[in-house]
């Protein structure tokens, strides 16, 4: 029995794959389908790693690589994707093979079979740990953030976003175009999620990016007063610790 878990945001494709792996091999059981990031971390962490992991890369709350930061994957995964340009960063994490949608039967064969040679073969704890420092040492960044606003979903893509900042316990994104968007993290949790070379948490209220930073002033007990753009009501100032930090930041000796 080969135990197999689907990751695939799109219905139809999940239901397409789970029929051609039956048609392969009678004895593979599907024993989750999921569709985001969230749902694929929170599985992870409450269920037994499968044999087989099926992969889709660009997911509805994002690429499917942020799983990596938060589960250490230690089951062969197969990458299925419409797009080639992720080739390369699949088999720097777990995967061991990387299939373009639409997907082939014979070409999904195949790579069944390379996952049960992987499996009937002894894996040195070594290379377990191999794959644990890779994982630690390549950090996948947030790209994008699913938004629900009013009747719909929009989709900000993280370039687009000047700076988040918190207000009375919510946490809100403004964009480089002044839109003002709320999402359900804090910022303690985007810190986590965000390339720190491109983002700089300035205070307990603001998260910036490089982009957002319209001028620096130097200010009284060796902190600094930040404007940004768009620009904000209150003054922001950033304590004398992490105006060092801040201009290390800044200085690229972060």
């Amino acid at each position: 029995m080969l135990s197999v878990l689907i990751i695939e945001d799109e219905l139809p494709n999940a239901q397409r794959l789970e029929k051609m792996l039956n048609i392969i091999d009678s004895e593979i059981t599907v024993t989750g389908r999921l569709q985001t990031v969230q749902a694929s971390i929170k599985w992870l962490k409450e269920h037994d790693q499968p044999d087989i992991i099926f992969m889709d890369i660009r997911l509805t709350d994002g690429l499917s690589f942020e799983i990596f930061n938060y589960v250490t994957i230690t089951a062969p995964v197969i990458f299925t994707t419409a797009y080639d340009e992720y080739a390369l960063k699949a088999f720097e994490v777990n995967g061991v093979d990387y299939l373009l949608k639409p997907l082939e039967a014979d070409k999904l064969e195949k790579s069944i079979r390379k996952v049960k040679s992987i499996i009937g073969s002894h894996i040195d704890e070594g290379i377990l740990q191999l794959v644990k420092n890779m994982q630690a040492k390549r950090p996948i960044y947030r790209t994008r953030f699913l938004i629900s606003y009013r009747d719909t979903y929009l989709i900000v893509m993280v370039n687009d976003i000047a700076y988040f900042t918190s207000e009375n316990k919510t946490t809100f994104i403004i964009t480089h175009n002044s839109q003002r968007f709320m999402v359900d993290q804090t910022l303690e949790m985007l810190e986590k999620e965000l390339d720190p070379e491109i983002f700089f948490r300035i205070s307990r209220q603001f998260i910036v990016s490089l982009k957002s930073i319209h001028k620096i002033h130097q200010s009284f007990n060796s902190q600094l007063k930040i404007e940004l753009i768009p620009p904000t009501i209150e003054n922001i100032l950033v304590s004398r610790d992490k105006s060092v930090q801040l201009k290390k930041w800044l200085n690229n000796l972060a």
